[in-house]
């Protein structure tokens, strides 16, 4: 739990519910921790001083301290795959796992605190992606990948 909620944190402060949230969409709802798991573990990290709160929108929200930090970058040893050992599902596909929640997670601050401009072109941004998206899908498959995809056969 400890190390999940530190990969979470390095990307933005979050409250209890956000993080909880937040891990289930980094694993595609495989894995929601529940309340009774969230919390203490919070209030052991805030204990050892990896993480502070601060008063939100009358909500306590979580930050990395720099001890944190340290700790977050000695569990994220893995360079080549940024998706935490939690999420790894060992098919090589782990950046492509990742990068829809931190999107996800940009794309909600621009929400809330962006400028009407700035929404505009996160949306318009964000149209173009699931375009190419689509068009990846509709091209035909490399051999590398069919080659992949019945190794495991």
């Amino acid at each position: 739990m400890r190390d999940a909620l530190l990969m979470a944190l390095a990307e933005r402060p979050m409250h209890g519910y956000e993080l909880m949230t937040e891990l289930e969409e980094r694993t595609s709802g495989r894995w929601r921790p529940s309340p009774g798991s969230v919390y203490p573990a919070l209030s052991r990290m805030e204990r050892d001083g990896l993480i502070e709160a601060d008063e939100v929108a009358g909500k306590r929200s979580f930050s990395l301290t720099d001890l944190g930090r340290e700790a977050q970058e000695a569990v994220d040893v893995d360079a080549a795959d940024p998706t935490p050992e939690p999420w790894r599902a060992g098919d090589g596909h782990g950046a492509l796992r990742a990068l829809p929640s931190e999107i996800t997670g940009q794309a909600r601050q621009i929400r809330r605190f962006g400028s009407p401009d700035q929404v505009e072109r996160a949306a318009a941004l964000l149209e173009d992606v699931k375009r190419e998206l689509y068009a990846i899908l509709a091209s035909e498959p490399t051999q590398d990948r069919n080659d992949s995809g019945s190794a495991g056969s």
